[in-house]
């Protein structure tokens, strides 16, 4: 069983931040923060990394939309689903309940995620967009983005993505629902952008998968999130291409 222990010694946040906004997904403000941070133009990082799909490529198993498509639901239903989702609902939910006095919940949460992330490839990819997220939102003023910036530059916290999302999503007081379709729906769209940039697919089938991928979107976040106790992943392939992508020498994206 994963124990959550709250660190009572945790730094005062200096928080900077729009008024809370109800349930954070039903009103435009909260609508617009999340269509500004979902939005492919917003610097999270996310475009040098191909999700494996320059590996698969390489390796003759990706050549067209059928395949990209296969790659992005295994993301959503295999990696995402189970493990990304919780811990990011579970940073979010602390934060909503405690404030700052989660952080050292977050913390947990952001060591356990590095223990379970096996693949090199995958590790590495988290702490540099977790790492991108909060120098972007610590630039926007959020205090707690550059709270929790200085405690990993200083401490050598991972500051893995999905923990650096839940908190900064519920300092912008967004709800669990709206959480979950931004960042599952803004994966699929990057995946997407890696496949055009790789010429797999053309700009049409780009949106083709885009809205293809919604029911399966729709169909995931509306299960319950498992428990920390529960966390898995279940796509071995994307595993391997990640570890293949490592030494690789020419080569366009980071993984």
């Amino acid at each position: 069983m994963y124990l959550m222990r709250t660190d009572m010694n945790a730094p005062q946040i200096p928080f900077h931040m729009p008024a809370p906004s109800g349930d954070g997904g039903g009103d435009a403000s909260a609508m617009l923060n999340m269509l500004q941070f979902a939005d492919s133009f917003f610097p999270s990082g996310a475009t040098s990394f191909s999700w494996g799909l320059e590996s698969l490529k390489l390796d003759g198993k990706v050549a067209g939309a059928e395949q990209v498509f296969e790659l992005l639901s295994s993301h959503v239903e295999q990696r995402w689903a189970g493990f990304d989702r919780p811990l990011m609902q579970a940073a979010r939910d602390a934060w909503s309940q405690r404030g700052a006095a989660a952080l050292g919940e977050a913390m947990e949460l952001d060591r356990l995620c590095e223990a379970m992330n096996l693949a090199r490839g995958w590790r590495d990819a988290s702490r540099r967009l977790g790492f991108t997220q909060l120098r972007v939102h610590a630039d926007l003023g959020l205090g707690i983005a550059q709270v929790y910036l200085d405690q990993v530059r200083a401490s050598g916290l991972p500051g893995h993505l999905p923990v650096v999302q839940g908190l900064l999503w519920g300092a912008y007081g967004l709800s669990p629902a709206g959480c979950d379709a931004m960042v599952a729906s803004g994966l699929c769209t990057t995946v997407v952008g890696a496949a055009l940039r790789m010429g797999l697919i053309g700009h049409t089938d780009g949106q083709r998968l885009i809205a293809r991928a919604r029911p399966l979107i729709a169909r995931v976040i509306a299960s319950p999130v498992p428990s920390l106790d529960e966390l898995w992943t279940g796509a071995p392939a994307l595993d391997v291409a990640a570890m293949r992508h490592e030494p690789r020498r020419a080569r366009l994206f980071a993984n």
